[in-house]
């Protein structure tokens, strides 16, 4: 995706232009039990039937816009110091309300053990877990309870995190006013100590929002230092008075993978509040993130009963008990806030069968040495990493946040395909990142290989390219093609060989909308040297992945028009790299774009003439390419966001189906992470700015 585009006079009759943007709570009592080879035990109380929404209400004259948060985080209960023996005392209960309320979804338990005599390697640990569940709950091993089947794991010498991943058919059925369980039956040691129990959860509340404030303190935190263990950041820095706190998230970065995570939130409150955990002060209990990155964002949505009584005057902190990595940076703040006595939120349930209403669907593809049709087919509808890896000359010694958008976690990816889509694109610009003889800097593929890796390793559908390259070095000419032929086989011999023995689930694009920038026909086609020249790349870049060899021989790959564009010259110009029959044809199309883009102020959509448009141009490409035994994508699409929701439900879905409808064209929605533009997902909070769009999506890939 390139920048925004100017001048868009020419509109080819029936066709649109492809117009696309580039300290704590008080612990209640928990219990052991005597020997048993069998947990399989219920908190001994039937709770009562849940409710999928709890709702607060203040009533004001001011009603503030909303937003649905959800912040994805561990509770740590440490101190337990309990004993357990494999012949003696063997199971060990805490209780649930310690960790979640009522609408949070459990992922998993982490229980941290130790040898009880501090030193002897505990070998294999071998046990078992269980949970309270809700009454009627079809996973129920027992009433009210699910048993896991018996598990082992390897510890680390005397120490070990023992992780319990909860089933999904259980999660969302666990039981907040209930117990977790775990099981010691045997290692190599007779008795273990459990030192603390970790909770990961997803918290979900949509939450009254009239702004927000985001600061860059750059603050040392060190956990060995009394004096540099906490952040607090003054309030006065981030709202004022009359505001109201809705949720703070802090930005954290080491120099390696962080581990499991520690620390803690707090902020100043009024002296006589009853949410008070000292005097004039609120703090969590602790938080904890286990992650193998070198940066945590850290979402804490702000307890009701603490917003109101927050001093304005006061400091927001974020405490740091732990890491792998010593010291850290605190590197951003930011924070929602509502304003003329906003203080109430509507809690949701985090499980998206409830909170979405979808259809649960299986999104993932095993592996196989797929077509290029049968990789189409099986697309059900991808999205775009957008504005991230393809970021260029920006201000920032980190190009991937460059543009404003945080560092790519798995647990965005798992976002995406959690929400239904079973494909992804991730754009790359290279030129910034290439040594004097074009070799790739190692850190940099590094990275591009370890969020490939993310979806991949899920089965999904995963795009590569070369991105925006062509406002750095590319420039389709007859003057420039034998230099820009040498780089582009260069770049891709180094990317073909990282990635091959990777199965057809990884696919290459060749180049992003290659055009002349700036030219008198950039956005209308291009001129036939253009063109032409365009295709002789091409054939450029099949060679040189086919002449790799091994999987990279049968890869699909995908070619395009000049600027990606849907304009009939650009399309009918397109030629197929030798006949290759395991091409994939792309287009990008941002129809109708006064609608869609940022040149108009046009914020309806939804005419019979508007939808004939689409259908016109989908048309267009079946019986140009599908017809002939040519797959086609769509690998950019979207419209802004102009505050016409309900218009932009209506377009996405129908854009889907219609192009499916269309020979089978499958869609890649572009997403460049900013709200106001054509962001969808929140990538600091993973969850969706607009969830009535996802959906439509899907109906439309139905």
């Amino acid at each position: 995706m390139m920048n925004w585009k100017k001048g868009l006079a020419v509109v080819l009759a029936g066709l649109s232009l492809a117009i696309p943007l580039s300290g704590c709570k008080k612990d209640t009592a928990d219990s052991s039990s005597e020997a048993s080879t069998s947990a399989a035990e219920s908190s001994g109380t039937d709770a009562p039937e849940a409710t999928t929404t709890k709702e607060e209400t203040t009533v004001t004259e001011h009603v503030s816009p909303t937003e649905t948060v959800s912040s994805t985080l561990g509770i740590e209960k440490n101190g337990i110091n309990m004993t357990l023996d494999r012949d003696k005392t063997n199971t060990y209960k805490a209780n649930l309300d310690q960790f979640i309320q009522d609408g949070d979804q459990v992922q998993s338990f982490t229980f941290i053990f130790y040898a009880a005599d501090g030193s002897s390697n505990i070998g294999t640990y071998k046990g078992a877990c269980g949970v309270s569940i809700k009454d009627g709950s079809s996973a129920a091993t027992d009433k009210n309870w699910y048993q896991s089947d018996d598990f082992s794991q390897e510890a680390n010498g005397s120490y070990i995190e023992l992780n319990w991943t909860v089933p999904a058919e259980v999660q969302k059925d666990i039981d907040p006013s209930g117990q977790v369980l775990v099981g010691y039956w045997w290692s190599d040691v007779q008795q273990v100590r459990l030192d603390s129990i970790v909770c990961t959860f997803t918290r979900t509340a949509t939450v009254p929002v009239d702004g927000t404030k985001s600061i860059s303190p750059n603050t040392t935190l060190d956990y060995a230092d009394e004096s540099a263990k906490e952040a607090k950041i003054s309030l006065g820095d981030l709202i004022t008075e009359g505001d109201t706190l809705q949720t703070v998230t802090f930005d954290v970065s080491g120099g390696g993978s962080l581990g499991k995570f520690t620390g803690a939130f707090g902020v100043s409150v009024a002296e006589d509040s009853k949410a008070a955990t000292d005097k004039g002060w609120y703090q969590s209990s602790n938080v904890v993130l286990f992650t193998d990155s070198n940066a945590v964002s850290l979402t804490w949505i702000v307890p009701d009963e603490v917003k109101a009584d927050i001093q304005a005057g006061g400091e927001v902190m974020l405490g740091y008990w732990w890491s792998d990595q010593n010291p850290v940076t605190l590197t951003n703040v930011s924070v929602r806030y509502s304003n003329d006595g906003i203080t109430g939120s509507t809690a949701t349930t985090a499980t998206p069968a409830d909170s979405e209403k979808k259809e649960a669907v299986d999104n993932t593809v095993e592996a196989g040495d797929m077509t290029a049709s049968e990789i189409v087919d099986n697309i059900r509808i991808g999205w775009n990493l957008g504005n991230t890896f393809d970021s260029y000359n920006t201000s920032s010694s980190d190009t991937e946040t460059g543009w404003g958008n945080p560092k790519t976690t798995k647990a965005m990816i798992d976002t995406v395909k959690d929400a239904g889509f079973n494909a992804i694109r991730i754009p790359v610009t290279w030129g910034e990142h290439l040594s004097a003889d074009y070799t790739i800097d190692a850190n940099w593929m590094a990275r591009i290989k370890e969020v490939v890796d993310y979806a991949y390793d899920q089965n999904m559908f995963v795009i590569l390219n070369v991105h925006h390259d062509d406002a750095l070095w590319l420039v389709p000419t007859n003057a420039k093609l034998e230099e820009d032929k040498t780089i582009l086989s260069k770049i891709w011999t180094q990317i073909g060989t990282t990635f091959q023995d990777y199965d057809s689930h990884l696919i290459f694009e060749g180049m992003n909308e290659p055009r002349v920038i700036g030219s008198s026909t950039e956005w209308s086609g291009g001129t036939p040297e253009e063109r032409q020249v365009i295709n002789q790349l091409f054939v450029t870049f099949t060679d040189t992945v086919r002449g790799l060899g091994g999987n990279n021989a049968k890869r699909a790959l995908i070619v395009t028009s000049h600027a990606q564009s849907i304009v009939k010259d650009a399309v009918q110009a397109i030629e197929i790299p030798n006949n290759d029959p395991n091409i994939i044809v792309s287009i990008h199309s941002y129809a109708p774009w006064d609608f869609a883009g940022t040149d108009s102020e046009r914020s309806t959509w939804g005419t019979d003439a508007d939808k004939q448009e689409l259908d016109q141009n989908f048309q267009f490409l079946k019986e140009t390419f599908v017809d002939k035994g040519i797959p086609v994508i769509l690998d950019e699409f979207g419209a802004v966001n102009k505050n016409n929701e309900a218009d932009r439900d209506a377009y996405y879905e129908y854009y889907v189906k219609s192009a499916k409808a269309h020979g089978g064209i499958k869609c890649f929605v572009w997403d460049n992470g900013t709200q106001k533009e054509f962001g969808l997902l929140n990538r600091s909070q993973n969850s969706w700015y607009f969830p009535s769009i996802v959906d439509a999506m899907m109906r439309g890939a139905a």
